[in-house]
């Protein structure tokens, strides 16, 4: 195996990304594709070698630390810029880079018309070599940088259309979010340094369940954890997420599908050793997981905007993963991952064409019967649906059922958690099958289209009939009661699991089909079977509906009781407390030092005698002070 393979593919993306940044002037569009697209797809081929070169070795020797040289050294606290190589960060680079490198080709043509071509490149570049960074850094300091920088790089994506103040206020929510979560983090590794002394991964596994006592273990892991819930939009750091389709729907699938989202997931399933020591962490990991998915599933139901639906829907998926590593299917929880990038991909791409098509409409109310017009986009769209409702034998039966059943074979809270993942699954049924019908059948929308819903041509369409085929049969790699490439491949880092029962199996087969079918059916008898059903119904369950539209009112707590309080305070110390007391206190000073200076100036007179009566004043006070000092 050849490490260096791997500091060429994090350098890719920021060579590609530092060049068009600093080309002096707007390159030629095709320079800028190559500059663009070159550097991922070169990423993701020297990734799968690296994957080839890995299966020739023993699991020994899947694990690999390259180290350049030694950053710091303070006391016995050493930090190197090191990469880790094995199989679970290797897994990572070819998700990233191969999901990344088909939504860059879409954006070739995607950004065609948009001024900032080289700009939106770059950016997407920079995010890319972050997330890099992120899955290959070899210690918490780097991951910690990485995890910044994508911050970082999500607020540019999502602001990127600066001019429309929504895009500016998006972005700054994200950011502001994420950092909460990067506080947190870097607290942890903190606590870590002084109670180890050290933030190599391997170190500080090895030296954790002897050095750390529970509250610490504990402590670190729910830290850490308040990151990744930042970073994968969990309850209750999650409203940024939906507020992220400000940017362009190439960023929307980028960061909701392969990258930024699931590094919450990543992260807890790289330090599972630390939540295997600290059961309270784990279970929260798990619980916030569940309420997550169900929550954003139900507020997915009512979403007009389509984008907003396939938000909310991602916040839900996500919400699976974490249950997962939450309760210790790191296998499953990487696997649900894997096949999440490639049917969430493939619903942003392919609900792209139609925004394409439609020239930036994203309203379901102003959609239907698009299937006549943009064929390609109805057939990835509804290969979409059916992945992501878990519909049997695409890639999403395989990943959410192997979720619900290791939920199902893990005690009295896993049992519990499985009748949540179920109904969502049912949820997520109804509302993917809701858009799908809303979108590409019955009657156009009053008045027509105000154009005429045109194709996209090859760079579009590739990478969406290649997520297709991925979401169909991606599945199939690990199958249960078959064979388990995922956790097999994942078993030097995540140690080996156990396969849940056939009783959890059999179980959970049913279940989903059973919800699934009910979920679609529901769609089809509101939306298809009777047109008139779904203006019939509307006005039922009012008061849940706009609950429900309004996110559970997560945004408008958050404005009351931290948002407007923040700004309050911002203009009393502002308006009030900065003129009068701090402004106030410097006003005194310089009045005080002037009155004494106007004062002295006044006595300075040039009179003889005046003189004469100071000397003699101040000899007379200086005796009579020694006189009363010497009779004390």
């Amino acid at each position: 195996m050849e490490p260096a393979l791997a500091w060429i593919v994090l350098g890719l993306p920021l060579l590609g990304a530092a060049t068009l940044a600093a080309w002096p002037t707007e390159p030629p569009r095709s320079m800028t594709r190559v500059l663009g697209v070159g550097p991922i797809a070169l990423g993701f081929l020297l990734s799968a070698w690296l994957y080839v070169q890995m299966l020739g070795e023993s699991s020994d020797d899947r694990l690999v630390v390259s180290r350049v040289w030694e950053w710091i050294e303070i006391g016995d606290l050493t930090i190197d810029v090191a990469l880790q190589i094995d199989p679970l960060s290797v897994m990572m680079m070819l998700i990233i880079t191969g999901v990344g490198s088909l939504i860059f080709l879409y954006s070739t043509e995607y950004m065609e018309h948009d001024r900032d071509y080289r700009r939106f490149f770059a950016e997407m570049g920079f995010f890319v070599f972050s997330m890099l960074l992120l899955v290959l850094a070899a210690n918490f300091l780097f991951l910690i940088v990485g995890w910044a920088l994508v911050g970082l790089a999500s607020y540019l994506l999502i602001g990127f259309y600066y001019e429309k103040p929504p895009a500016v206020a998006a972005a700054k929510k994200a950011f502001i979010i994420n950092v909460i979560g990067d506080i947190a983090m870097v607290i942890g590794a903190f606590i870590l340094i002084v109670e180890l002394g050290t933030l190599d991964y391997a170190l500080v596994f090895e030296a954790a369940p002897d050095g750390l006592s529970r509250g610490a273990v504990e402590a670190v892991t729910i830290l850490l954890f308040v990151g990744a819930a930042a970073k994968s939009a969990q309850v209750p750091l999650h409203t940024w997420l939906p507020d992220a389709m400000e940017g362009p729907t190439p960023v929307s699938a980028l960061i909701h599908a392969a990258t930024m989202v699931t590094a919450g997931v990543y992260l807890v399933v790289r330090t599972h050793e630390l939540y295997e020591l600290a059961p309270f962490a784990s279970d929260l990991v798990a619980i916030t997981g569940a309420v997550t998915l169900f929550l954003a599933a139900t507020i997915a139901m009512v979403q007009v905007d389509v984008k907003r639906v396939l938000a909310w829907s991602t916040v839900s998926q996500i919400g699976y993963m974490i249950m997962a590593a939450g309760l210790g299917a790191y296998g499953a929880a990487m696997f649900h991952l894997m096949t999440h990038a490639f049917f969430k991909a493939l619903l942003f791409l392919s609900i792209g064409i139609v925004i394409h098509g439609l020239a930036g409409e994203q309203s379901l109310d102003r959609m239907g019967g698009l299937g006549r017009h943009l064929k390609l986009a109805y057939v990835a769209t509804a290969i979409g649906v059916l992945a992501i409702s878990g519909v049997p034998g695409t890639s999403g039966f395989f990943s959410k059922d192997e979720i619900l059943a290791s939920a199902w074979d893990a005690g009295d809270l896993g049992r519990a958690l499985w009748v949540v993942g179920a109904l969502a699954a049912g949820i997520t049924a109804f509302y993917m099958f809701r858009l799908l019908l809303r979108t590409f059948y019955g009657p156009e929308p009053g008045g027509g289209y105000g154009v005429h819903p045109h194709r996209s041509r090859w760079p579009m369409t590739v990478p969406v009939a290649v997520l297709a085929v991925l979401s169909l049969f991606g599945g199939w790699i690990q199958v249960p009661s078959g064979w388990s490439w995922i956790t097999d491949w994942l078993e030097p880092v995540i140690g080996p699991e156990s396969i849940p029962g056939q009783q959890a199996e059999g179980v959970t087969l049913v279940a989903s089909i059973a919800v699934v079918a009910i979920g679609a059916g529901v769609a089809w008898w509101i939306f298809a079977a009777d047109p008139g059903r779904r203006s019939r119904l509307a006005g039922r369950f009012a008061a849940t509906r706009r609950l429900l539209e309004d996110g559970y009112r997560f945004d408008p707590v958050y404005q009351q009781a931290l948002v407007q309080p923040s700004r309050d305070l911002g203009d009393y110390l502002y308006g009030r407390f900065e003129p009068d007391f701090i402004q106030g206190m410097l006003k005194g000073a310089v009045s005080l030092v002037r009155g004494g200076a106007i004062a002295l100036r006044a006595a300075q007179d040039g009179l003889v005698r005046t003189y004469a009566f100071v000397m003699v004043a101040g000899v007379v006070s200086l005796g009579a002070l020694l006189a009363w000092v010497v009779t004390r």
